[in-house]
């Protein structure tokens, strides 16, 4: 076995210990779930009837991602966050914020999309699949009756202005038990967002939230993104996309094996939602996080930057992201800058025009590059634009012309 081989393996044994110690990690910070009827009695204003559903047998099949659970009454879906109730798919997170924050829209990360701006973002308790190194297992992995039962949200950003005419801003926020679609396009816009993202966790498994919510915001004048694993089914993918501006794919890796044992679901459903998009002519954006020993290999690399080439076009942003240490792999080392730096130049061999390294600031990989002439027209520090020539071009570059992908002004 080569050097690779054995961190490899060193790293899925010792997964068996993390995953007893994440486990006794919710135990201790969160009560264990009670029964359906005691915790959301009818009038609970997060229940809510879900979509895509039809009967099967004694239960109801719910058919929102490709897991397509089959529900006896009263089951949970593998989100923790759909129920039969009823003989009917109720979701349980509907208006239930479980993390909101006004990010940089750098920080998603969305290259392609107004440069510099903030986007109001949230999410909601719960995810359909199981990374091993998820950074936000603590809302994602949870029940939703164990999440705080109020959260403080964002809910206006005032400019002030200091003696010698700087400015800064102040931000507010309000304590919520319930952020219903209506009141996250109000504050979204009192907080001088320019977008909505559906982050943190995974926005699938909180569909009707996020479609009603990407409904309003549209007619508000608001754009919409969907940061996600991709792993919907075409159908409810096909209904959501009309209110989306951009969708960002976390493509976690480019092996069935790797996809199995690190998320628990599969790789050919994330492909067919990819493709849906391109089909849709829908503006993604795709992200790798590139583990140590995982999914770091030439093949795996290379295997992911080709399909993207042939499958979503030459132009379409492709980032490689640096992994941190987190939640069942914490023995896991950091993603050296020397691997982005082999991604990136492979998938710039493969014919991929706009290829960036994420959580690496400062080491060239963040900038945006007219692929013809070589100018550099959005620089970029970590989540700060120092420089944006996109936005008073139209998205041109200035120097030759050049039609850059993407949403700039």
């Amino acid at each position: 076995m080569n050097g690779k081989g054995r961190i490899a393996a060193a790293l899925w044994a010792a997964l068996a210990v993390g995953a007893a110690l994440a486990a006794s990690a919710l135990v201790a910070f969160y009560p264990p779930p009670s029964t359906f009827a005691s915790i959301y009695p009818p009038d609970n204003p997060h229940v809510r009837p879900g979509r895509f559903t039809v009967p099967a047998c004694n239960g109801v099949q719910c058919r929102l991602c490709p897991y397509n659970c089959f529900l006896p009454e009263g089951a949970r879906g593998r989100c923790k966050v759909r129920v039969n109730y009823g003989g009917k798919i109720k979701t349980l997170v509907y208006s239930q914020a479980a993390a909101v924050h006004v990010d940089p829209i750098e920080k998603k990360p969305v290259y392609h999309m107004y440069p510099g701006s903030l986007i109001y973002s949230l999410a909601a308790p719960g995810c359909n699949l199981s990374c091993k190194g998820c950074q936000n297992w603590e809302i994602s992995q949870i029940y939703p009756e164990q999440a705080p039962a109020k959260v403080r949200v964002p809910s206006a950003l005032e400019v002030r202005y200091l003696p010698d005419g700087r400015a800064y801003g102040e931000l507010r926020t309000e304590e919520v038990s319930e952020l219903r679609p209506a009141d996250i396009v109000r504050y979204a816009k009192a907080t001088r967002s320019l977008a909505i993202a559906y982050t943190y966790s995974e926005p699938a498994v909180f569909y009707e939230y996020m479609y009603d919510t990407a409904k309003l915001a549209h007619e508000a004048g608001l754009k919409n993104v969907m940061v996600s694993a991709g792993y919907i089914n075409p159908e409810p993918l096909a209904a959501l996309l009309p209110y989306l501006d951009v969708v960002k794919i976390d493509l976690k890796g480019f092996n069935e094996d790797f996809y199995r044992r690190y998320t628990g679901g599969r790789l050919e459903p994330v492909k067919l939602a990819l493709l849906e998009l391109k089909k849709k002519k829908v503006l993604t954006e795709v992200v790798n996080l590139v583990i140590p020993g995982l999914n770091d290999s030439e093949a795996d690399l290379e295997g992911l930057s080709g399909w993207v080439r042939t499958n979503l076009g030459a132009e379409t942003p492709l980032f490689f992201s640096r992994f941190s240490p987190n939640y069942l792999l914490n023995e896991a080392p950091p993603t050296p800058v020397a691997t982005l730096e082999r991604a990136r130049a492979a998938a710039k061999k493969q014919g991929l025009k706009f290829v960036y390294a994420g959580n690496a600031p400062g080491q060239g990989g963040e900038d945006t590059v007219c692929p013809k002439c070589g100018k550099v027209l959005v620089r970029r520090y970590g989540y700060a634009v120092l420089e944006n020539h996109l936005a008073a071009t139209g998205g041109r570059c200035p120097a030759d012309g050049t039609k850059i992908p993407g949403i700039w002004k």
